[in-house]
């Protein structure tokens, strides 16, 4: 190296080392090493590159002479075997020198775009960090062949190190600003959850000092404390006990937690300090250990969990022990009962049609009858034993005494009962209205080794239904046979609800004709087609499904299927204008209001004319709640289905209010046909209801037709239509099209 030479590389190292310790930026020292180094070298053909590795891609640094277009070509490409000469060099973290980039292997891929840029040759050389981790590639192109001399070889050296620390110096920097831009957002969020949050933050050092706060609090008046403060001036309750927890935080290092009140402003305050341990809280002092006590008012929350606590165990509305808290009290007496063979009772207490009082008068009058109610036996019970209400209008007695002998427990609570019978004698008078309340009372015993809590309400339950069975406003002591009975029944319900979900109930379809014979209507049947037992009757699991609340699901299952019917036949253009299909309404379906929604939103999703359907309805229905029944039946009627009177006659006279009804249709009940030939007397009733009909511009159906001289009658008596096995038997959707088609080509 001739001592110009050596000068101009001297000057160049403290000029490129001032700028890497005065922060230039990146680029423009980049840039400068790339000058320096092209100016030295002495060559007008000599081109320099810094390439900066990221990831596993190498990206343009700096190259003055370099064409913009090539090293644009060349950003971004991936390190590895073959990928010219920075390319193998950093994959390879050795130099290579490639003196004709035509005939280099390493150039295979990329030879193309360097000679049509006048590159011939390239000396590319890897870039180390300080520990030795790759940063990226120095190179120097030529536009002819050329080989490295040791000068070269050695200047390349000097400024590929000059680069690398030029580049770590900038990645340091980077990371310290990204680091500092960190720590300044987590104190930005940090002192802003500090000026929201209604805690109080206390450092204190190892030995239980206070050091300074954080946050505020109004309550606790923190805003002023310092550091000279000593624990017992400050409010955090117990001074031994505070400077015992934080002596257990430093000892475990883990969280403590400690409750207190304080009498802040004159009002009682309940506060929750937890505890966490500091490291190196102070600059100054990096090996000590702090700890945070946090503090938070939770007075509200604790008033809170008291009235919670309540409500857990008394009952909102009578303020009587609930279900919960009569079921701890049940299981302590049955304890104490096995424990001294002694024998105890409890009396289940259930309102007699309290269902219809909150139905039609509203849930408010319900409530102060049930308010009425509770103050009706407390004033029979007072002491004697604890009265709970476990939900509606149930209500539960438990008499405190326990007694040696079972008949004695027995007398005890027939004079119990006696007396809760006797105090609903008078009516009660709410809002100036009087309203006659009977109840029903089923006793069991408290009894036997083997007894439950559950064991005694079932039973007491079993036996309050059988009061009931018997009319009510009676008490009854639990009968086996009954709990039997009703054991069958829950089996029953959840089978009805096992068959619902697997589609086991299924429409029948009886056709009624009239008396040419032609179809004009039919009716749907449902059916439940069990996997083992076979068809079962309606009869057998309609009033449990009415009873269960699953009247609904099901008659939607007949509904879906009898769509069906009519689209199909519609579809097979094998219906006249006037053909429906008759429904069979349940009582309970108009006391729950659900009718409407339900039927209206299966029909109209099918997209079938509500005309096509009758709705089949008995006469109990009629003398129920006779308002609200017609304007349900006067809101369907509107949409367009039509009404029918099911087992007309047997019920309730309901002649006087008939006319009343938006009704379409009567069925006169199988019973009056099965006796419409003994005598004048049998067919004289059918006649009598077919003119009734008539004269009210009814039309009436015959069900039940099983003869053919039952037919005849019916037909000279001008009956619109009939029905029964005489016509033809209930039958599956698929078999009443076929039957249909039979009856149209006969």
């Amino acid at each position: 190296m001739t001592p110009a030479q050596h000068s101009a590389l001297f000057a160049a190292q403290q000029q490129i080392i001032e700028q890497i310790a005065l922060g230039v930026d990146i680029h423009l020292c980049l840039h400068n090493i790339c000058e320096q180094i092209e100016a030295i070298i002495d060559s007008k053909n000599a081109k320099s590159s810094i390439l900066t590795l990221e990831g596993n891609q190498l990206r343009h640094g700096a190259a003055p002479k370099l064409p913009p277009e090539y090293c644009q070509a060349i950003d971004g490409v991936t390190i590895g075997d073959n990928v010219g000469s920075c390319g193998t060099a950093v994959y390879t973290e050795q130099q290579v020198i490639v003196s004709n980039i035509a005939t280099s292997p390493l150039w295979a891929n990329y030879k193309t775009i360097a000679l049509a840029h006048g590159l011939q040759a390239c000396w590319s050389t890897p870039i180390f960090s300080s520990d030795n981790k790759v940063l990226g590639s120095f190179a120097v192109y030529y536009t002819h062949p050329n080989a490295p001399t040791a000068l070269d070889l050695k200047l390349i050296e000097r400024f590929t190190h000059l680069s690398g620390l030029a580049i770590e110096k900038a990645r340091s920097v980077a990371r310290e600003k990204a680091l500092s831009l960190e720590l300044q957002r987590s104190n930005d969020k940090l002192k802003a959850f500090i000026e929201v949050i209604p805690d109080l933050g206390i450092i204190f050092d190892e030995q239980a000092r206070y050091i300074e706060s954080y946050g505020a609090s109004n309550e606790l008046q923190c805003n002023s404390l310092n550091n000279e403060q000593r624990i017992s001036s400050l409010p955090l309750g117990d001074p031994n006990k505070v400077i015992s927890i934080i002596t257990k935080t430093l000892k475990t290092e883990q969280v403590q937690l400690y409750e207190y009140e304080l009498n802040c402003m004159g009002n009682r305050h309940i506060f929750e300090a937890r505890t966490s341990i500091i490291n190196n809280y102070l600059l100054d002092e990096p090996n000590k250990k702090h700890v945070l006590w946090m503090i938070r008012d939770i007075t509200e929350r604790k008033l809170a969990e008291e009235q919670v606590k309540k409500l857990v165990f008394y009952d909102p509305l009578t303020t009587l022990p609930n279900r919960r808290m009569l079921t701890d009290t049940l299981e302590l007496m049955i304890s104490e009962s096995k424990k001294q063979l002694l024998f105890g009772t409890l009396l289940f207490l259930d309102l007699n049609d309290f269902k219809r009082i909150n139905d039609s008068l509203g849930h408010v009058i319900g409530d102060e009858v049930l308010l009425e109610v509770a103050m009706r036996l407390k004033t029979v019970i007072k002491n004697a034993g604890i009265i709970a209400r476990i939900g509606g209008d149930e209500f539960v007695i438990l008499p405190k005494h326990l007694s040696s002998n079972k008949n004695n427990a027995q007398s005890q609570a027939i004079v119990c009962a006696k007396q809760i019978l006797d105090c609903f004698k008078n009516p009660f008078k709410i809002n100036n209205c009087s309203y006659k309340i009977t109840v029903s009372i089923g006793i069991s015993f408290i009894e036997g080794p083997d007894t439950t809590s559950n064991d005694v309400l079932k039973r007491a339950d079993t036996a309050m239904y059988s009061a009931k069975k018997f009319g009510g406003h009676r008490f009854a002591f639990y009968d086996p046979a009954l709990q039997h009975e009703l054991d069958l029944r829950l089996q029953l319900e959840s089978d009805i609800i096992t068959a619902i979900k697997e589609k086991q109930f299924v429409a029948y379809f009886q056709p009624q004709l009239d008396c040419q014979g032609n179809i004009i209507a039919a009716e749907a049947l449902i059916r439940w087609i069990h996997p083992i037992k076979g068809i079962i009757s309606p009869y057998y699991f309609i009033p449990v499904a009415e009873q269960s609340g699953l009247i609904d699901q099901l008659q939607s299952s007949v509904l879906f299927d009898a769509c069906m019917l009519i689209k199909t036949l519609e579809q097979t253009q094998q219906l006249h204008d006037s053909f429906c299909v008759a429904i069979n309404i349940s009582a309970c379906q108009f006391i729950t209001h659900s009718l409407y929604n339900n039927i209206v939103s299966i029909v109209d999703a099918f997209g079938i004319s509500p005309t096509r359907f009758k709705l089949e309805i008995t006469e109990s229905i009629l003398l129920d709640d006779m308002a609200e029944n017609i304007a349900q039946m006067q809101q369907l009627k509107a949409k367009g289905f039509r009404f029918s009177i099911d087992d007309f006659g047997t019920g309730y006279s309901s002649l006087a209010y008939i006319h009343t009804y938006p009704v379409d249709e009567l069925k006169i009940d199988k019973s009056f046909i099965d006796k419409i030939h003994e005598g004048n007397r049998g067919s004289a009733i059918v006649s009598t209801i077919i003119s009734l009909a008539h004269n009210l511009g009814f039309n009436v159906i015959a069900e039940g037709v099983e003869t053919a001289e039952q037919a005849k009658t019916l037909t000279q008596l001008n009956i619109t239509g009939m029905q029964g096995y005489y016509m033809a038997y209930p039958m599956p959707a698929a078999e009443f099209i076929s039957w249909l088609k039979q009856q149209r080509n006969s």
